[in-house]
């Protein structure tokens, strides 16, 4: 959408149409870009919602010493791991198939999600873009109409002006008319 900067010169300054369609547009695009900036802070505060604050030391405590025992736990798996590689060949198992697979399906879902989100954020640009060429139109069509009103009530005004001179014109003649007495 570009700007309206042409300004028809009007004597003593600029012509008043021309610099009320620019504030116009300026305004509709600002509130067009309102809109959208307004669409995205809901989306955050969206966010920001659904992970509310509370204390949880208590939790994070019993965690911290669960993520301990666990890790003891991944170092005695993984030393068991080592020494069953050593024994069998080297061969991909299902179950990395299946690790990798839900790895590429979670990247997919992710990928999808965000591009979800950029798609919404540009349709709800355009439909801000629509929304102010409406506007604008409904503008402009509006004017068209006061003009059209106005000329139409001046069209009737002179028909309705015509008949009455007709009127009197023939009101005019009949009294003019010559009567059977001059024959």
């Amino acid at each position: 959408m570009s700007a309206p900067m042409n300004f028809r010169g009007a004597f003593n300054g600029f012509n008043r149409e021309d610099v009320v369609h620019f504030i116009e547009y300026f305004n509709a695009r600002h509130a067009a870009e309102v809109n959208q900036l307004q669409a995205e802070l809901d989306l955050l505060r969206t966010r920001a919602a659904a992970a509310p604050v509370e204390d949880h030391s208590e939790e994070l405590t019993a965690a911290l010493a669960e993520n301990e025992a666990l890790k003891a736990q991944i170092v005695t798996l993984q030393a068991r791991l080592t020494e069953a590689a050593a024994v069998i060949p080297a061969a991909p198992s299902s179950t990395d198939r299946e690790l990798e697979a839900y790895r590429r399906a979670e990247r997919t879902e992710r990928v999808a999600r965000e591009r979800a989100e950029l798609v919404y954020h540009q349709v709800n640009g355009v439909l801000a873009d629509a929304s102010v060429k409406v506007d604008e139109a409904y503008t402009r069509i509006d004017g068209l109409t006061q003009q059209v009103t106005a000329q139409l009530q001046q069209l009737q005004e002179a028909v309705t002006a015509s008949r009455q001179a007709l009127s009197d014109a023939a009101a005019t003649l009949y009294t003019i008319r010559p009567t059977g007495e001059n024959r």
